[in-house]
């Protein structure tokens, strides 16, 4: 087995896909408990933010992987954790 390249850790493209789509994806999932109707059930606001976290990481991780213009893919990272912790702070301290 080969040494892990330092050079991946340096990659923008590397944190930006990787750590940084996930954290706005459990962001967006936690938010969505909190504006998705609750349904005749009283459970798709808890269930459908579960089933729907796959294909949410999907979409952030490929479009932050596929990109050519980085910048662009960090605003839209930082547009949507802002939103998003903008939702659940109203919830919870308003």
């Amino acid at each position: 087995m080969g040494k892990f390249p330092l050079f991946v850790l340096k990659s923008q493209r590397f944190w930006l896909s990787g750590p940084a789509t996930l954290l706005v994806s459990l962001l967006i999932m936690l938010a969505m408990a909190v504006w998705f109707p609750p349904g005749a059930g009283k459970v798709n606001n808890i269930m459908l933010p579960l089933v729907l976290l796959p294909l949410i990481w999907a979409i952030l991780f490929f479009y932050t992987y596929l990109t050519t213009n980085m910048r662009k893919a960090q605003w839209l990272l930082v547009g949507l954790f802002a939103v998003n912790s903008a939702i659940l702070t109203v919830k919870f301290l308003g």
